[in-house]
């Protein structure tokens, strides 16, 4: 399952182009400068450059090269959002999503801006993961301002074009190290990638804007999986099987933030949430509440892309040795398309350092 972007049929060539080189050219122009001296969270960036079409699903506030292989960022995350602070918790944490949100913010502006990656180009990503740093602070009463330092490795390039990047991103939340995140992502031209997703799906994908293939079985409550919110419940028909517990995905097409735009797949976010909802759900059954349960760690391998059009099923299982890490398989006709591990622990236990 990748996380390819679609671009927006209201951006156009000219105007895409000259934002990537305004762009370009103020990065360039402060690489002289120091980067806390550059770093700001006054205003968010241009959105086409963060492949979103809302500006309130826009976080990412500032940008600065520290090498050649590596960049600061800001990002201002709210301190109430329908999506991202919708959960049932003793202690109003910050999401882990939204940190992997805002380093997906990042590395797709790095991608256009420090790597030329054209704006018209598909982005995928094959794999990422978030390890938290001691205690997940609590939300502020205002704004949080999060800095993120970047460094990238394993450049793939063809034809002069950069083709795939690895990031290894650290994240700070006034002046305190929150985790880290590590993000996988491959560019591909946007004149292969029909054929491309054709080739893999023997016709061409529908829209997230069409007709979506949805369970037929009940969707869960908000509470079965830390929510408060129904909008934001991602899973049906939650089952017991003999090697752990199962549900189905609910495709949250109607859901702005989950689907900011139309897409051809279900994004890595969504799998990412689904998994997260079915770990809690399984804790939810041992334990009876969710409200003193945190998400600690996660990690998701991506390998085939997530249809619209086929039911998609996920399986749930403790590790063995480990019942704290619970690995979630997304597989849909079959076949797995995505693995997600997820690291849960009560909301006053404290992880060790970065892994």
């Amino acid at each position: 399952m990748y996380g390819t972007e679609r671009r927006q049929s209201s951006d156009t060539t000219s105007m895409t182009y000259l934002s990537q080189t305004h762009w370009r050219s103020r990065m360039t122009a402060a690489r002289g400068i120091p980067a806390t001296d550059e770093l700001d969270f006054f205003a968010t960036l241009d959105r086409r450059l963060l492949h979103r079409r809302a500006i309130s699903e826009v976080f990412l506030t500032s940008m600065v090269p520290t090498s050649r292989d590596g960049f600061l960022a800001g990002a201002q995350l709210p301190s109430s959002h329908t999506y991202f602070t919708d959960h049932q918790q003793e202690r109003r944490t910050l999401d882990p999503l939204l940190l992997l949100e805002a380093c997906r913010q990042a590395e797709t502006f790095a991608a256009h801006v420090l790597h030329e990656v054209p704006l018209d180009a598909k982005f995928v990503l094959r794999s990422w993961s978030w390890q938290q740093i001691g205690q997940a602070p609590e939300l502020p009463a205002g704004p949080a301002e999060l800095a993120i330092r970047a460094t990238t490795s394993n450049p793939q390039v063809r034809d002069g074009m950069v083709r795939g990047l690895d990031y290894d991103m650290d994240l700070w939340l006034g002046g305190a190290p929150l985790g880290s995140v590590q993000l996988r992502a491959s560019y591909l031209p946007a004149a292969i990638y029909p054929g491309i997703r054709r080739h893999g799906r023997g016709s061409n994908p529908p829209l997230s804007d069409g007709a979506v293939v949805q369970p037929t079985t009940q969707a869960l409550a908000p509470h079965q999986v830390g929510r408060l919110r129904p909008e934001n419940v991602v899973l049906a028909g939650l089952r017991e099987e003999e090697t752990g517990t199962a549900a189905d995905l609910l495709v949250p097409v109607a859901n702005p933030s989950m689907f900011d735009h139309p897409l051809d797949h279900v994004p890595g976010m969504v799998a990412m949430e689904a998994a997260r909802q079915l770990a809690l759900a399984t804790t939810n059954d041992r334990r009876g509440s969710l409200s003193r349960t945190q998400v600690t760690s996660l990690h998701g391998e991506f390998g085939r892309y997530l249809e619209l059009d086929a039911p998609i099923t996920l399986h749930a299982a403790p590790t063995i040795g480990q019942p704290e890490l619970i690995q979630v398989s997304l597989r849909q006709q079959g076949v797995e398309a995505a693995a997600i591990r997820v690291g849960l622990s009560a909301a006053d236990a404290v992880t060790g350092s970065r892994s």
